[in-house]
């Protein structure tokens, strides 16, 4: 049994999960569900590949492919509001600041002062920390198709992302992100003890992987947003804390709601002969990468600000 998941709830969730795919047929070309089996790389003359669009490479894990690409932090460039300082919103500023929190003189607070929940922030080496941000194809249940994980090395901020091209490289896409979590000594995640971590347990023993390690000791910065600015901020979102907090706001971003429906546009239109769909297809998966990437870059941001000090 997954990790924070009761029983009645993954039992019914798989319940679900087993009713929507036997009443939707695989083959039928207008379910709304892509079809098994990894995309062509290629169709035609003229087609847009993946990995023209998105630059990674393919590997294998739990006997399956999967799609990996990865990027330093400071190959994103975050918006910042009018009036914003640019040097404290960007992307090499965080490093910075990250540096000289975990390495420097940067640190404000000693664990006692911090909350126990987010006490791991101090007591845990730098390099043991992994933030994670999963996408779904929905709600709780619902096959998960990206993993971004986001990691200290080398004195760098890297960000690798784990994609499934298709529902058939789920099991791989889990099984490389539990081979990172088996390398953790604390994860942090944005609403991920309610959401990202029960999701990725019920779909490891939906896809087969019945012996994962052990989750690590677990920080939701959730739960410390709400602590201290549930009465001052319109709400606790991430991109709300991003703009109130971290003091930037995104432009050209996908809405969370919108990701699901374009993920399956892109599994079908990347089968299609219409160089033009794909084309569509594969920059709209670039901008779902780039939101996945930029809720990991706040979430580091988030903890830059709150070992520094920042209330």
């Amino acid at each position: 049994m997954p990790v924070g998941l009761p029983r009645e709830l993954f039992e019914r969730l798989s319940r679900l999960n087993r009713k929507r795919l036997q009443e939707t047929p695989p083959s039928a070309p207008d379910s709304g569900l892509p079809r098994a089996g990894p995309p062509e790389t290629d169709t035609g003359p003229g087609a847009a590949t993946l990995a023209q669009v998105i630059p990674g490479e393919e590997r294998r894990a739990a006997g399956a492919s999967l799609y990996v690409v990865r990027r330093r932090a400071g190959d994103f460039v975050p918006t910042v509001p009018p009036g914003g300082a640019d040097d404290e919103a960007g992307a090499d500023a965080l490093l910075g600041r990250y540096q000289r929190v975990f390495h420097g003189a940067g640190l404000a607070v000693a664990p006692e002062d911090l909350h126990e929940t987010v006490r791991p922030l101090i007591l845990t080496d730098p390099a043991a920390i992994t933030y994670l941000d999963i996408e779904t194809c929905g709600l709780a249940g619902e096959p998960i198709f990206l993993v971004g994980v986001l990691r200290y090395r080398d004195r760098e901020l890297l960000i690798e992302q784990f994609l499934a091209r298709d529902y058939s490289e789920e099991r791989a896409v889990l099984a490389a992100a539990w081979e990172v979590l088996a390398d953790t000594a604390c994860l942090i995640t944005y609403n991920g003890k309610t959401f990202d971590m029960p999701t990725v347990g019920a779909r490891s023993l939906a896809c087969g992987l019945f012996h994962c390690p052990a989750v690590p000791e677990h920080v939701d910065l959730l739960f410390e947003a709400r602590r201290r600015w549930r009465r001052v901020l319109p709400n606790c979102r991430l991109q709300t804390i991003e703009q109130f907090i971290c003091g930037r706001r995104r432009a050209g971003d996908i809405p969370g709601h919108e990701i699901p429906a374009a993920y399956h546009e892109f599994v079908r239109a990347y089968r299609s002969q219409d160089t033009g769909r794909r084309a569509r297809s594969l920059r709209c998966l670039q901008t779902i990468l780039h939101h996945n990437a930029l809720d990991l870059l706040t979430m580091a941001d988030l903890v830059t600000r709150l070992l520094a000090g920042f209330d």
